[in-house]
């Protein structure tokens, strides 16, 4: 074999390696840009970005997540539908939280002076904390409304039509009777994950 033909055998196999880096690249650049688009239909728990969860000593051992659900550091307001794929809390998992766990409320001046709810904290039996912070929704027309804390919760028939928690009542954290509400289902309402 001459000097030309062992020159373009080597030619030819650069060749054929730059080709498939290149498809390679191609390749994951796109399962990538697939990915992004795809990633809220995607269960939290098959993300990278994994839910922390706190044990607060609750009988049914049900953990709860240490925050809202977020996306690059901001909490994700999503419609029911996109939600109701999550392991979303049950009316009985929220009454136990509600009962078993102590609760306290931060209250803050607002600019007039007034005293605005800022968050809700509960601690569980075994002393470890959960909080609640003032989060809103955005209605279905785009309207904020930030005066309030709300949740998605699991939709259930005997829960009477009630889909969501709304944790606070003129500044004050509201009563048993008062916390499970019906929104529509079109609004957008952050989302707390339990297991």
């Amino acid at each position: 074999m001459n000097i030309q033909e062992q020159a373009n055998m080597y030619a030819e196999g650069k060749a054929n390696e730059a080709i498939t880096k290149a498809i390679a690249e191609a390749y994951i650049e796109g399962y990538k840009a697939g990915y992004k688009d795809r990633e809220e239909e995607i269960p939290m728990e098959l993300r990278t970005n994994q839910v922390e969860y706190v044990d607060l000593g609750l009988p049914s051992g049900t953990l709860w997540s240490t925050d809202y659900e977020r996306l690059d550091g901001e909490i994700q307001y999503l419609t029911y539908e996109k939600a109701k794929t999550m392991k979303l809390p049950t009316k009985e998992q929220w009454e136990e939280l509600y009962s078993v766990c102590k609760w306290r409320c931060e209250l803050k001046k607002d600019k007039f002076g007034c005293h605005k709810y800022y968050y809700a904290e509960c601690v569980g039996p075994n002393g470890n904390t959960l909080k609640f912070i003032r989060t809103g929704l955005i209605e279905f027309t785009g309207i904020e409304v930030h005066d309030r804390s709300y949740f998605w919760l699991e939709y259930a028939k005997d829960a009477n039509n009630k889909n969501s928690i709304h944790l606070f009542y003129n500044n004050h954290l509201r009563n048993t009777e008062g916390y499970l509400e019906n929104c529509f289902i079109g609004f957008k309402l952050p989302v707390r994950l339990v297991k």
